[in-house]
């Protein structure tokens, strides 16, 4: 049965308090009725649910017997959480494990992967991972200074899209893109570079059925050592005295067009 909560020092909201400004420091936070239903819906554990008194009828029904749920008037949740937050729900969430490079590594089927290296703004975060979800991408390596996916922003840009993907480390990026190499992976860096691939002749460069796509950081993009480790260049060309894009566009764009190029036998549906 759900408890109401009227102290907001009770300890049981710890995970939920000053959330404007700080991580939880044990899991992560969902948040709104759409987030909080995929991760009730997934495979990730819920350690609690906080509810406004007077919604619980609408989510009860989805949460499973054993998670606590507490419910708490709207302007305390506003005091506990810094803000009032998003359809009156949050859930506290269980980390999904991080699996080492080398689970990654043996896998056999043929597949699109997408490596994040040194992406900090959790929009463009979010918004990649949606995209890649969308694309039937699911294996996500995560590079040094990459913000977690399981922050708070990312996950709701994402659309919870984060609860279906699997993690990888991918630490040390230059010496593990060579050991992949050599398990026959192909693996794609994006720049920024007139001697790169033209995106559109790509897909003519590649024999691999395991293709790693690899994206650097919003400003400075990916270190000159990850590219050259890397064993394919490509760059996306663009009119009218355009520079860049959007970090989360351009990707869009690479992951389709690898997609497209795989078949729909070599990604999840």
């Amino acid at each position: 049965m759900p408890e109401t909560i009227r102290d907001p020092d009770d300890p049981r909201l710890s995970p939920y308090r000053n959330l404007r400004h700080r991580e939880t420091d044990d899991g992560f936070i969902a948040e709104g009725s759409v987030v909080v239903g995929r991760l009730l819906q997934s495979d990730l554990g819920v350690q609690s649910v906080l509810i406004h008194t007077g919604r619980e009828s609408k989510y009860l029904p989805l949460i499973p017997e054993d998670v606590p749920v507490y419910l708490i008037d709207r302007e305390l949740g506003k005091e506990l959480a810094g803000y009032d937050f998003h359809r009156g729900v949050l859930a506290h969430g269980v980390c999904p494990t991080i699996h080492p490079m080398e689970a990654f590594r043996d896998t056999a089927q043929p597949s699109l992967a997408l490596a994040l290296v040194g992406l900090s703004d959790p929009e463009n975060v979010g918004s990649l991972l949606r995209s890649a979800a969308a694309l039937g991408v699911r294996d996500i390596l995560l590079g040094p200074q990459t913000i977690s996916p399981m922050t708070r922003r990312v996950i709701r840009v994402s659309m919870a899209s984060v609860f279906r993907h699997r993690f990888y480390h991918f630490d040390k990026p230059a010496e593990q893109l060579r050991d992949l190499a050599s398990a026959g992976f192909a693996s794609i860096a994006t720049l920024l570079d007139d001697s790169a691939i033209p995106l559109i002749d790509l897909s003519d460069s590649i024999t691999s059925e395991r293709r790693i796509l690899i994206v650097g950081n919003e400003a400075n993009g990916l270190p000159p050592e990850i590219a050259e480790a890397a064993t394919h260049r490509s760059t996306l060309p663009m009119r009218n005295n355009t520079d860049s894009l959007n970090v989360g566009v351009a990707s869009a764009i690479f992951l389709y067009e690898l997609t497209r190029s795989c078949g729909t036998d070599h990604v999840e549906r």
